[in-house]
């Protein structure tokens, strides 16, 4: 039987004050996964109904991942709307992490339906967003829709990090979700970056040194070594295998149905590999 916590005092005053006040889609922003060495930074945002409390959601830190899937999916039934955004580790090492941050609230803001009135944010705030907006120090421990809003982004980016898993079993993601642990620095020397990996956040130096010893070998630091993922090196052989129009038109299609969950740089590589194949089926004939 799980005990839930009281709401500390003042959960949810600051959506009071704000539904008081004529704000009615009072919108919590949050973020889960900005420390990572791999994956996507993932933001949620969440609306209730003025006078909606659901007993023991908190900071997602705070909570267990049983917990949090609890919390999930009462959050998901209770709430008026729920948007969640995403930006790629070749986004983040793009544009940075505080601008992929920002523009993942941006998309899940773009997602919902009907937008909100007012946003609350956890110590962030959105550029170029034309609402009132309000930056909260620790906000997902101060403020209910935001503690939702983390609980969202959590649970979100952590079920993606275990699909990943299964794209790159040698790095663990399963357990550690990409963090910088022991484990996942140590898999990076001796297999170097994926394509999952943030090349910015994995650069000698930027954690500190990989902890590289007589059994690891550094290596693949560059593009065009990167460990590709599974379902990659599967749409390579059938790519290879096309002969005719029902197959080009049958791995088009599967590839069209995985673009937003593999890496960028794999959705690049297959689609000039599949042109490159056809290209030289055509010369064949």
């Amino acid at each position: 039987m799980i005990k839930l916590k009281r709401a500390r005092p003042g959960f949810y005053s600051i959506e009071k004050k704000l539904h008081l006040e004529g704000f009615v889609r009072v919108a919590g922003i949050d973020e889960a996964g900005r420390g990572p060495l791999a994956g996507p930074v993932c933001a949620a945002v969440a609306i209730f109904k003025p006078g909606t409390r659901i007993r023991g959601v908190n900071d997602s830190k705070q909570l267990t991942p049983h917990l949090r899937d609890v919390y999930y999916d009462e959050i998901m039934s209770k709430a008026l709307a729920v948007g969640v955004g995403l930006t790629t580790a070749h986004e983040i090492d793009r544009i940075n992490i505080l601008n992929a941050t920002r523009l993942a609230a941006r998309r899940a803001l773009d997602s919902l339906l009907e937008g909100p009135d007012y946003l609350l944010l956890d110590a962030l705030r959105l550029q170029d967003v034309d609402l009132p907006q309000e930056a909260l120090i620790k906000g997902d421990a101060r403020c209910f829709c935001i503690a939702a809003a983390s609980i969202v982004a959590k649970v979100t980016r952590d079920r993606l990090m275990q699909r990943y898993h299964e794209e790159y079993p040698q790095y663990g993601h399963a357990s550690h979700k990409g963090y910088g642990t022991v484990f996942h620095r140590r898999a990076l020397a001796l297999h170097g970056l994926s394509t999952l990996h943030r090349r910015t956040f994995c650069e000698f130096g930027f954690f500190g040194p990989l902890p590289f010893d007589d059994e690891c070998v550094a290596r693949g630091w560059t593009d065009e070594v990167r460990v590709k993922s599974a379902s990659c090196v599967a749409f390579e052989s059938q790519i290879a295998r096309i002969t005719d129009d029902e197959a080009r038109r049958a791995v088009e299609n599967s590839l069209s149905e995985q673009t937003d969950f593999l890496p960028f740089c794999e959705v690049e590589h297959l689609q000039k590999l599949l042109k490159s194949h056809l290209r030289n089926l055509r010369l064949a004939k």
